[in-house]
């Protein structure tokens, strides 16, 4: 028997859903520094893959229902998925690492793996694992696939593909979608019409699959149009002229810029690289072009809001820590002052947050690891927090306000300017964000700080969590709630710890590696045409 629950509604439970509502800040602005590039658009390849399969579908099929068009992109997903499990199957055995032997980043390679391990004589017919309605298993679930669900909003942002009013079935662009379709179908040659008829057909047997291995992510010409044009759809100087485009093309060239400068690449490095504008040793980035700089400035804004939402998230896991002590609950109230008194104690006493503040010592280098005090040491400390089944110390709690306090004196001169410059996290006044927590931080400096600490508990962190759950479930059908009512008192849900944002940083590496530009280290030659070009 289930109890607690009214007959009358229906209680939908998610996990992972932003507490507090404050990494959609985080998100709106990531989005703005990297349009047109997702967190699973995972190879550069599929654009050129999408622009060709539309242009070719418009040419050779031309049936504007959404199920036909449906059914045409299923089956060539699949096919691409088959192409790179049965060569990535066929390298196993070469090689001393199995994994890598598999291309990364292809949508329905799970399913894939597993059908080329059971291949029948002649042909296999994927037909049904394409076809929703047939109860087979599926290369994926989603109704359009990999396309419907990661690459196709992303392809109309960066003006390959189109929708027209008369027809649902997206077309190339006259001018970058018609060009690359053309330059993908030149670079895999005899590819081109096999595939088109095994996806037809949607029977296909491994000599054809091997025959189709030139259309793989990784196969991208260093000297071939295709090539040329990717770079120009990421990094091309006329892309100035859109300023969606322009944030991408700049936010390109910032990741080159840090493996140049730092020697090794991947989203955390890119991070805090442009966040502390240093590298890890402490040596100083070296200086950028103008519209460069105002792109890291942004990045740095991007993640101290980042690292401001974990900080609240931390503070909200370990109030459910002490709340989870008392298996009957407690009065709001009571728990906040709890919790207050236990981080002002782990603080030192401290008489106010201006005091507090004062007492820390700025790093030069918030990258620096061996520093206690710097932001990446204290987030470092902070992450641990997430695990819902360890029950965080005090100690480990006023780390977050620690960083906190870091981010305040590091950015409060900044809220203006960046208020300004990035309205995005500043022009909603319902969302909390680096604009207006620091601006909150001030107003209350003075403040004794076991006073504000209980303060800041109470309104920034329990009653906004519980306003953002009663959102969630009014408009969506959402139970996040962490914490539960019953006759004054609250008790324990389930808990959640913090967690940084994904701002599409790896996505981008991938890309700029797929064409070239980048090595896991450092740019390529030309990577470093493209640096010096700017």
């Amino acid at each position: 028997m289930t109890t607690g629950i009214p007959e009358w509604t229906q209680r939908a439970e998610k996990r992972g859903l932003d507490p507090l509502g404050m990494q959609t800040t985080s998100i709106a602005l990531y989005q703005q520094l990297m349009p047109g590039i997702g967190n699973v658009t995972l190879r550069m390849r599929y654009y050129g893959l999408y622009a060709w399969l539309a242009h070719s579908y418009a040419k050779h099929i031309g049936d504007v229902s959404s199920n036909a068009w449906r059914g045409y992109l299923r089956r060539a997903e699949a096919l691409y998925a088959l192409v790179t499990a049965l060569e990535g199957s066929e390298k196993v055995a070469t090689t001393t690492t199995p994994d890598a032997a598999f291309e990364l980043g292809v949508a329905g390679v799970t399913w894939a793996i597993q059908a080329v391990t059971t291949f029948p004589e002649g042909e296999l017919d994927f037909s049904k694992n394409c076809d929703l309605d047939s109860g087979a298993s599926q290369y994926l679930a989603q109704r359009f696939g990999a396309f419907g669900a990661a690459y196709g909003a992303q392809l109309v942002e960066v003006g390959l593909l189109q929708y027209l009013e008369k027809h649902p079935i997206p077309v190339p662009t006259p001018d970058s979608g018609d060009a690359l379709a053309l330059a993908f179908e030149a670079a895999i040659g005899d590819a081109a019409p096999l595939f088109l008829s095994v996806v037809a057909k949607a029977r296909v047997s491994k000599r054809e699959l091997r025959k189709l291995q030139q259309m793989l992510p990784s196969r991208i010409d260093p000297a071939g149009e295709e090539r040329r044009l990717y770079e120009e759809l990421l990094l091309g100087a006329s892309l100035k002229e859109s300023p969606k485009a322009n944030a991408r093309r700049l936010s390109l060239r910032l990741v080159l810029r840090v493996a140049q400068a730092v020697g090794r690449v991947d989203a955390d490095t890119v991070r805090w690289a442009l966040y502390s504008a240093h590298d890890a040793a402490g040596a100083n980035l070296p200086s950028i072009p103008a519209d460069e700089g105002a792109q890291r400035d942004a990045w740095g804004a991007y993640q101290a809001n980042d690292l401001l939402h974990v900080c609240y998230e931390a503070l909200l896991k370990y109030s459910l820590d002490v709340l989870g002590l008392a298996p009957s609950g407690m009065p709001m109230d009571r728990l906040v002052g709890r919790v207050a008194v236990e981080l002002h104690a782990a603080l030192g006493g401290r008489e106010t947050w201006e005091a507090l503040v004062d007492s820390i010592n700025l790093p030069e280098n918030a990258w620096s690891a061996s520093q206690g005090v710097s932001e990446f040491a204290l987030h470092k400390a902070v992450l641990k927090m997430a695990d819902p089944l360890t029950v965080t110390t005090s100690t480990s709690a006023a780390g977050a306000v620690r960083l906190l306090a870091l981010l305040y004196k590091r950015y409060s001169s900044l809220v203006p300017k960046v208020a300004a410059q990035l309205p995005v996290i500043a022009e909603k006044a319902h969302l909390q964000s680096i604009v207006t927590e620091l601006a909150y931080l001030r107003q209350h400096a003075t403040m004794p700080l076991g006073d504000f600490l209980g303060q800041l508990l109470k309104r920034r962190v329990m009653e906004r969590h519980i306003w953002v759950a009663i959102q969630k479930f009014r408009g969506q059908g959402d139970y996040t709630f962490l914490i539960e009512g019953d006759e004054g008192r609250v008790r324990v849900r389930r808990k959640d710890g913090p967690a940084l944002t994904n701002p599409r940083l790896a996505s981008a590496i991938t890309f700029l590696q797929d064409i070239h530009l980048l090595s896991p280290t450092a740019p390529t030659p030309a990577g470093l045409k493209v640096l010096e070009a700017a």
